[in-house]
């Protein structure tokens, strides 16, 4: 009896904190609803011990979502795990980047393509942290965050559970990277990007697109709790320069632009060995004109035989397309527009004849 009180007890604690249901009755009046379960329930029998203790962790770990969750206990890179970095000059004036996790090795090659897109005097870098990874290294996320917030500044802080004070991160090295930043972000962003996006959108370093983060940003500890699971929960909680936190709350983006997850994952799948400009436009459908003349060819007669034959066409399947990477490259193509537009009240008029100096505008092939 003594056993049974305990998981009634700690059974009955968690349903009344998480249940709509149950918000409204008492502690005891919970416990006594499980007692008469136990007797009076037609299948009282299949009440068990161990039906309750899995209800009750069960009911616990959906009440802390994702602070804690049982993961299988797997040794190594989980198998055909993608790693390294994606990297792309989308215009001779945008770079694109996603890591594919943020660790020692892939923070390494980002400094790398930084330093390259300095060198090529690149203006706009586009920075994608939504690829669904495991929670990773604060250390990783503070080596990353080094190379685009200035030297002696303050990263983030790590607040341990049952301290007062809080742990900081300082940058120690001088950046890579100064120019115009963009960062590109969902509900699959792990604990490390979503941590990165914060502190360089607090310090107004960078605008955020996509969809909102899950507020998870926090150091998870991992323990084994049998031969094939463990348990995975939030041991210290991430703060930034000013103390505040998005655990749980998580980072609205300034840009909101949906986009489905499974369509995410195919884009990204498709353009694994392919470009992503190939994500961003579309190819037009050929149309009868001087150069199909010149060639002796009529590619609208040819899709139309097609299409009276019932074979389908191309357009007919149009490939997914990353509607945030999109928008990413239209702001920063409109920001270019209106700033080559600006009004230079000292400029003199053009000379009669002379023709008005223009700005070229990049533009994507």
């Amino acid at each position: 009896m003594r056993r049974l009180a305990i998981i009634l007890t700690f059974t009955s604690s968690m349903f009344a904190a998480s249940g709509t249901e149950t918000k409204d009755i008492s502690q005891a009046g919970i416990q006594t609803a499980f007692r008469i379960l136990q007797k009076e329930y037609i299948r009282s029998s299949d009440l068990t011990f161990d039906v309750l203790n899995r209800a009750a962790l069960s009911g616990l770990l959906e009440r802390l979502d994702f602070g804690a969750e049982l993961v299988p206990r797997v040794n190594g890179a989980k198998p055909g795990a993608l790693t390294g970095v994606q990297t792309e000059l989308i215009t001779p004036q945008i770079a694109y980047l996603r890591p594919r996790e943020i660790t020692e090795r892939e923070t390494a090659e980002v400094e790398k393509h930084l330093r390259a897109f300095v060198e090529a005097k690149v203006e706009h870098l586009i920075l994608d942290l939504r690829t669904p990874a495991p929670p990773g290294d604060f250390d990783d996320a503070a080596d990353l965050l080094s190379l685009l917030v200035p030297k002696g500044e303050v990263l983030f802080k790590m607040k341990q559970m049952g301290q007062t004070t809080s742990e900081t991160e300082t940058n120690a090295r001088e950046p890579v990277w100064s120019q115009s930043l963009l960062v590109l972000v969902d509900d699959e962003t792990n604990n490390l990007g979503e941590t990165i996006a914060a502190v360089l959108r607090q310090r107004k370093q960078a605008l955020l697109i996509g969809a909102p983060t899950r507020g998870g940003a926090v150091r998870y500890e991992t323990v084994p709790v049998d031969a094939e699971w463990s348990l995975r929960f939030a041991r210290a909680e991430v703060l930034l320069a000013d103390d505040s936190s998005v655990f749980k709350k998580g980072l609205q983006p300034d840009f909101a632009v949906y986009l489905p997850t499974a369509t995410k994952r195919v884009v990204f799948q498709s353009t694994e060995d392919a470009s992503v400009k190939n994500a961003i436009t579309d190819k037009p459908r050929a149309r009868f004109n001087e150069a199909a003349l010149v060639a002796n060819a009529n590619p609208e007669l040819d899709s139309y035989i097609r299409r009276s034959a019932g074979q389908s066409l191309p357009e007919d399947q149009p490939k997914p397309q990353d509607a945030v990477l999109q928008r990413a490259v239209d702001l920063i193509t409109t920001r270019t527009f209106f700033q080559s537009a600006k009004i230079d009240w000292k400029r003199k008029a053009p000379a009669s004849g002379e023709t008005p100096a223009r700005r070229a505008i990049p533009v994507t092939k």
